[in-house]
């Protein structure tokens, strides 16, 4: 089949969760035998991913139809009917790319890649009879529902209630429109059929390249490397790595819980515990983190040696739907995890068993210091979940779930999981 994926950035398998996931999605697709063509809404000017790493395996087209974030674009998005996260991708520049793809096709399925991406669907009716699936990375409008609840002032309570209500209505409109969505949790599924009832929703778990990851991790401890920084100079491995694409709110919101309330804890009962913050976007008070215990790496080339030679990965998110790739990575580096629910929420992980889980600022620093004052019960857990995620989520397994509800949408099956 011919494939036309329509995302947002640049597929990559290096740094960004979200757009580790798509990668991994076009590396399922092809790996079924499919000819995939990318279209992607890219901002103008420097972006955190490139294309060098999905042109290998897809045709690429880009389009510079995002504009950046501003002030004046929030105010103005006051009386705009769409939310601002679907405003930013629905522009005419993006209509006549797609435009012009489809009629240099033809194409057997359109996949829409997330939910920003849904305004094209009405270009795409028109161009094409191929049916249009839609993969939804997350919950959109509960991500925003909890965002709002953790505003500070009213003004920004506010306004993020006012998008939260929007982005729910344009779920509830846009949903039922593809002939089917694809979630990667059930708890995501069930979300989704909630807020649209007549939404064909299917569980299509993340798959990434967990045997590649794993490997790399044991060179990496064999070889006693430290990480590189990107002017060049080293760092010794960290007790704790917090590892996230901290141009996303909700990743900078749990980064400033964990050094505001959580980290302080840690050291006040081990003082010596260092931390390194790996991640591409940050604002600039990320930087005035950084002390003689804390170091900020920022964006960097790999993110192996800082995750496999921590003792603990932590995820402290409070705000977030779909599925963490980021616990997904690190435990098929094998690395002990310390997370909140909402962070592992989907992975179908057991606390205790696979990793730790704390919700409070007393539990989440509780969990971390248990695992830094023991190594075996840090392996044990570290073991436990790559067992796990190498089951659950390997990419280059011999089935794709993906590959299997593209083929069967394409040729109108009937037949539909009712997972």
């Amino acid at each position: 089949m011919r494939i036309l994926f329509i995302t947002q950035g640049f597929p990559e398998p290096r740094m960004i969760g979200g757009q580790i996931a798509s990668y991994y999605s076009v590396v399922q697709l092809t790996r079924a035998g499919h000819a995939v063509t990318c279209l992607c809404q890219v901002t103008s000017g420097p972006a955190p991913t490139g294309d060098a790493a999905i042109s290998e395996i897809a045709q690429v087209t880009s389009v510079e139809s995002v504009p950046a974030n501003s002030l004046l674009r929030y105010a103005l998005s006051v009386v705009d009917p769409l939310p601002w996260p679907i405003r930013r991708y629905a522009s005419a520049r993006a209509r006549e790319m797609v435009r012009r793809t489809l009629e240099a096709g033809p194409f057997d399925i359109i996949l829409f890649n997330s939910i920003h991406s849904a305004t094209l669907l009405k270009t795409v009716r028109e161009n094409t009879d191929a049916p249009c699936i839609l993969f939804a990375h997350n919950v959109q409008s509960m991500i925003m529902e909890l965002f709002a609840r953790f505003q500070s002032g009213p003004p920004r309570r506010v306004y993020a209630r006012l998008q939260w209500q929007r982005m729910l209505s344009f779920e509830e409109r846009s949903l039922p429109q593809f002939d089917a969505v694809c979630a990667f949790s059930r708890e995501d599924a069930e979300q989704l059929v909630a807020i649209a009832p007549g939404a064909k929703v299917e569980v299509c778990p993340m798959a990434l390249d967990i045997i590649s990851m794993r490997d790399a991790a044991d060179g990496v401890r064999a070889s006693k490397v430290s990480a590189p920084d990107t002017d060049g100079s080293s760092t010794f491995a960290s007790d704790i790595v917090f590892v996230s694409y901290l141009g996303w709110r909700p990743n900078q919101d749990s980064l400033r819980w964990f050094v505001d309330e959580i980290l302080p804890l840690i050291r006040k009962e081990r003082p010596s515990t260092t931390l390194t913050i790996v991640g591409a976007g940050g604002p600039p008070w990320i930087e005035g983190l950084a002390d003689e215990r804390t170091h900020v790496a920022g964006t960097v080339e790999d993110i192996t040696p800082y995750v496999s030679l921590a003792k603990v990965f932590v995820v402290p998110l409070r705000i977030g739907s779909g599925v963490r790739v980021k616990i997904i990575q690190a435990l098929a580096m094998r690395t002990a995890v310390v997370s909140t629910s909402k962070g592992c929420e989907g992975l179908e992980l057991d606390d205790g068993t696979h990793l730790l889980v704390g919700d409070t600022p007393a539990a989440f620093a509780g969990a971390v210091l248990q695992l830094l004052e023991d190594p075996t019960r840090r392996k044990a857990l570290a073991s436990a979940g790559h067992s796990v995620v190498a089951d659950r989520f390997d990419a280059l397994s011999s089935s794709s779930r993906l590959a299997e509800i593209c083929e069967r949408v394409a040729v109108g099956s009937p037949g539909r999981d009712t997972e």
